[in-house]
């Protein structure tokens, strides 16, 4: 049986050892000739009947070599499985591994070396409330509590006829005929249409706001709408029908308001409860606002918690010292990213390593507080998700729709899975720390997030190792644990 003999050279690195002997290929190497062999059709032979000696002298050295490469895949995986030591990114082939010659006529032992950088134990000191950090809480103003309920009530509401002036958001119905001159034409175009307000153009909204029902104004049809064609004009406004296409039809038309409709506010009863939010979820006035003021408050959170998150993992890798294998993890990303220069590996090498560090310790947390992620925890985060499309509120059955949708997307589902371990292992954090909670404006938010970008970015924002090779090796480490 293949064997791998581990050779510690110091706590981080070691060097794994396989030796293939013949009694682990030559088995599978004869069986692949076999079937070579049944299916050979050579010039003088019929098909099976090939001379095995042919097959062998054919393809016998790249049967070896994929039976070799497939055994030593195997046994790698088996090991590194079954011990209990992590390994950091994926073996390397050993530096001073000697150049192979496989053939098929020599019986002969296939040793093969593997550098590895190994995962030292990892602590998680500072997770007790004896660690003491800010956290920054936006107060939501009143008056923004005010305007998104008065949003959601002209949405929820209905709309009907106003006898009062025009305004911004009204529907206009307005009776068109058509202009010869400043005059109404004598069988000239007349038709009937519906514009809101906020899609009439410039040139003529003003002259529309503050009229009334039967005042008139006068106006070029085809520059009344914003953003519509000539093609829209005709259908939709002036309702010009295919046996109508001979008619000719003037620019200017004279418009009487026939009817203005207006959005009314929905009353806040139980039925706009149930409607906007759900049936049942809101019972009164008092819990809307504060189950308002509190989906406003989730569009900080990132921040918020951003703020707060980059704080937690400074200090926890400052007290959790974690040594790692510098000369092996240089050549751990030289070898995913051959392209890198020595100069821009070694100016980004400290933040490869704080990627690493912070992986692991996460890691330990992770098993520390047991956290999972169930698949019901996938489709709420999924709605959650929807759901700010929609400012934080829409309708539950689409948002239920949407999420489903999300949920057989393998690549989303597995990117959502990764957040919600971030973000549970950060909870987790937040529940056992002392928060010292201050409450702060979205504009002084603002100033600290811009502070600490500022910060971030430094002399050299553009980092030279690609965002995706730094966390490459962190992500293999993990699949290791």
């Amino acid at each position: 049986m293949a064997q791998v003999v581990k050779t510690d050279h110091d706590n981080l690195n070691a060097t794994l050892t396989v030796t293939i002997t013949p009694d682990d290929y030559l088995p599978k190497v004869n069986s692949e000739l076999q079937k070579y062999r049944k299916n050979a059709q050579l010039k003088g032979f019929r098909k099976g009947k090939t001379p095995i000696n042919f097959i062998r002298k054919m393809h016998g050295k790249a049967i070896l070599v994929d039976s070799i490469n497939e055994i030593l895949q195997n046994k790698m995986h088996q090991y590194l499985t079954e011990e209990t030591f992590n390994i950091i990114g994926q073996p390397l082939s050993a530096e001073d591994q000697e150049e192979l010659d496989f053939n098929l006529s020599e019986k002969k032992d296939y040793v093969f070396s593997f550098d590895i950088g190994m995962a030292p134990e990892i602590t998680t000191n500072g997770i007790d409330k004896k660690a003491k950090y800010d956290f920054m809480e936006v107060k939501i103003p009143d008056e923004k509590i005010d305007e998104t309920i008065a949003d959601l009530r002209m949405r929820a509401g209905e709309s009907a006829s106003v006898d009062d002036a025009v305004k911004a958001k009204d529907i206009i119905a307005i009776n068109a005929e058509e202009l010869d001159g400043k005059k109404v034409k004598k069988d000239g175009w007349a038709c009937t249409f519906n514009v809101l307000v906020d899609d009439i153009t410039d040139t003529y909204r003003d002259e529309f706001i503050g009229k009334k029902k039967e005042d008139k104004i006068q106006f070029d049809v085809y520059d009344l709408e914003a953003n519509k064609d000539e093609e829209f004009v005709n259908k939709y406004l002036l309702q010009i029908q295919e046996n109508d296409e001979n008619q000719e039809v003037g620019r200017m038309f004279e418009g009487t308001i026939a009817d203005v409709s207006r959005k009314q506010e929905a009353e806040l009863n139980q039925e706009f409860f149930d409607k906007v939010f759900g049936e049942g979820k809101i019972k009164s006035e008092e819990e809307m606002r504060t189950f308002i003021a509190e989906q406003m408050g989730k569009q900080f959170e990132a921040q918020t918690n951003g703020l707060l998150f980059r704080e937690v993992q400074e200090k926890l890798i400052e007290q959790n010292k974690v040594d790692l294998p510098d000369a092996f993890l240089r050549r751990l990303i030289k070898n995913n990213n051959p392209e890198v220069k020595l100069e821009d590996l070694e100016k980004d090498f400290d933040k490869v390593k704080d990627n690493l560090r912070w992986n692991l310790i996460k890691g330990e947390i992770q098993k520390k507080f047991e956290i999972e992620v169930t698949e019901e925890m996938l489709l709420e985060a999924f709605k959650d998700r929807v759901r700010g499309y929609f400012g934080g509120f829409g309708d539950e059955l689409i948002i239920l729709n949407t999420a489903n949708r999300l949920m057989e997307d393998k690549q989303q589902v597995n990117q959502m899975y990764e957040e919600l371990i971030s973000e549970r292992v950060f909870e987790s954090i937040k529940q056992e720390v002392t928060l010292n909670t201050k409450s702060v404006t979205e504009e002084e938010l603002k100033e600290k997030v811009q502070e600490v970008e500022k910060l971030l970015a430094g002399p050299d924002a553009n980092p030279t190792i690609e965002e995706a090779e730094v966390e490459e090796t962190a992500d293999a480490t993990a699949e290791n644990e």
